[in-house]
């Protein structure tokens, strides 16, 4: 039962429609993609209980493999056979922008305030979401699954291991490091053997990354952020080198995981509760992806560490995941596919996708707390036959309000921890919507510059080559061999376009 209820809550960290009975004497096309395994869009109660909701039915199309879906997307055209919407359908701003000008889809836009009551309260209440979503033309293509409480790469604790070494959470880089030689020198676990902890275990640069914003520095995942309008690189920020010597200081010292640079051993999946805990922190966005459900209770965020008087961090989240349900020219009834979908942006539209069907699958108790029921947590294919909220993203959203009220405290509280994280989080770069060609232009170059800039991060803190003003410089200087002032040139461009 726990392990359900957690991958439910885990799945949902990822006022009714007014859609009359009659439109269900139509059969609309519905075609998206869903490679969740075991789960069949045809067999899978959410689509009959949204039927049951709204009367509206539809004929299922699921793709299964991410490439077959994206070659049926490309070649979608007007005048075709079409479906009347695309479900879960990972579009690319490229690919509505695109599928717009070939006719392909429909400008919601003019629709969005008679048809979607329910989701233009949340555009009202997340602004930002609403600038994303639209186009630079001013059209919106499709409509996102937008996560109130976002999961970030948090640095968690055990606070078993603390209460053994007698100490608080940290509070700045310097407690870190302090606290990881303590988890390191006793045997924190009290398993008799003192050489068996990780102090600090992480998944490669990209998550050692994180910790850099101790010294000022949030990226994206194209190493880039805005500082003072202008578009900086990672490695050529003034605070990178002290946070490059920290990570090779605390590896030099075996208080980083041995194999966190491995592709094959790194993290340690833990899945008998049974076994000594060996992780002081993790940096991961839900323990519960690594270690038991059970050991929830002995993790929590260390907050970020203050740097020249702020608190900030990289802001990894999902909170919008753009591209996930558009209307086609095919469809007849635009307005009723969009009342259709405004229901999953209701709080009882979003359990239904996230949770399953109210009084079948969970059940709310007088004090206002609800639970899963005996049924459905005892139903290991629960989350695959009922609800449709894994793989990829449903239009919809969180339900933050309701997610609160679940009965497993342990759970609620991880959720009440990563609300007040998210406060501190920033975006390195806003959102963007790239064409095609864009797209296509910046991926190779991104690329190249990435791996050579984590290679030599990986370098440097494993000892195989020692950092310095000389190394820091060649890579730099390689690095704008590669493209590197194109790479900047372009994402400033990008940045100025859209008014900063």
């Amino acid at each position: 039962m726990k392990k359900t209820a957690a991958l439910i809550l885990i799945a949902m960290l990822l006022s009714s429609c007014g859609i009359c009975a009659a439109e269900s004497e139509n059969s609309w096309k519905l075609s998206g993609f869903d490679a969740t395994e075991y789960r069949s869009w045809g067999e899978n109660n959410f689509f009959l209980n949204m039927e049951e909701a709204t009367g509206v039915h539809f004929e299922l199309t699921q793709y299964t493999d991410a490439s077959e879906w994206k070659k049926a997307k490309a070649s979608m055209k007007q005048g075709e056979e079409l479906p009347d919407v695309l479900f879960k359908a990972q579009l690319t701003a490229g690919e509505c922008m695109e599928m717009l000008e070939k006719g392909v889809l429909v400008d919601l836009a003019p629709y969005l305030e008679t048809c979607c009551p329910n989701f233009m309260k949340l555009a009202e209440k997340y602004p930002e979401y609403m600038r994303a979503i639209t186009l630079p033309s001013g059209q919106i293509a499709a409509l996102p699954y937008i996560n109130e409480t976002p999961s970030q790469n948090i640095l968690w604790i055990n606070k078993k291991f603390l209460s053994a070494v007698r100490m608080d959470v940290p509070q700045t880089i310097e407690d870190l490091e302090k606290t990881l030689r303590a988890f390191k020198t006793y045997d924190v676990n009290a398993n008799g053997n003192a050489n068996d902890e990780i102090p600090l275990g992480y998944l490669g640069p990209f998550d050692l990354k994180f910790v850099a914003h101790a010294w000022g520095i949030i990226c994206n995942d194209y190493n880039i952020a805005v500082r003072d309008g202008r578009v900086c690189f990672l490695t050529e920020m003034e605070t990178f080198p002290e946070f490059i010597q920290w990570c090779a200081k605390m590896y030099r010292e075996q208080l980083l995981d041995k194999n966190g640079f491995s592709t094959t051993d790194a993290f340690r999946t833990v899945t008998d509760d049974k076994t000594a805990q060996v992780y002081g922190v993790l940096i991961t966005p839900m323990v519960t992806s690594i270690l038991p459900a059970s050991w929830l209770d002995d993790y929590t965020a260390i907050m970020p560490f203050m740097y020249e008087g702020k608190q900030i961090y990289r802001d990894y989240g999902a909170g919008l995941i753009r591209g996930t349900f558009a209307v086609t020219s095919a469809c007849t009834d635009v307005e009723a596919m969009l009342r259709w979908v405004d229901y999953l942006y209701s709080e009882e539209g979003s359990t239904l996708e996230s949770v399953g069907k109210k009084g079948v699958d969970y059940v709310v108790d007088g004090d206002g707390s609800w639970r899963l029921t005996e049924a459905a947590s005892s139903d290991t294919y629960h989350t695959v036959s009922d609800t449709i909220s894994s793989s990829a993203a449903a239009p919809g959203y969180s339900a933050d309000d309701f997610q609160r009220r679940f009965s497993n405290a342990s759970l609620a509280a991880m959720l009440d921890t990563v609300k007040e994280f998210n406060q501190y989080c920033v975006l390195p770069f806003p959102y963007t919507n790239l064409t095609e060609k864009e797209y296509e232009y910046i991926t190779p170059l991104q690329n190249s510059i990435a791996y050579e800039t984590d290679m030599r991060i990986a370098q440097w803190i494993l000892g195989e080559e020692a950092f310095s003003d000389e190394s820091l410089e060649a890579l730099n200087r390689s690095l704008h061999e590669k493209g590197l002032d194109d790479f900047i040139g372009f994402w400033q461009k990008v940045y100025d376009s859209i008014g900063g």
